[in-house]
């Protein structure tokens, strides 16, 4: 049996697109929100969103969380490359999620 895991996207890793690509299938998610944390002002390659950790309660990212195979990780790992970190968080709905923020 697979294990599940929640996914929180807040950028690019929301596009259907990229779900073929990585996971094989259209993923189905739920709106969100990360609290602590907000979109930096500054781009990876000057286009894509970073979340960076500010431990201001009021800060807040919204965004889509996945149920994923814990399997499929590896490949959003490999998607976001050496510019982000998974790290596991616990979401405003409290679901404890992985999401990827800058390093």
């Amino acid at each position: 049996m697979e294990k599940i895991e929640f996914l929180f996207t807040y950028g690019t890793l929301q596009d259907e697109r990229l779900h073929h690509a990585l996971f094989h299938k259209k993923m189905e998610g739920t709106s969100d929100t990360l609290r602590c944390y907000r979109i930096s002002e500054a781009k990876v390659n000057g286009v894509y969103d970073m979340a960076e950790h500010t431990g201001n309660e009021e800060d807040t990212v919204e965004g889509i969380v996945y149920k994923i195979a814990e399997e499929h990780l590896k490949g959003a790992d490999e998607y976001e490359g050496d510019l982000y970190e998974r790290i596991s968080v616990t979401l405003v709905s409290g679901k404890k999620a992985w999401v990827y923020i800058t390093i």
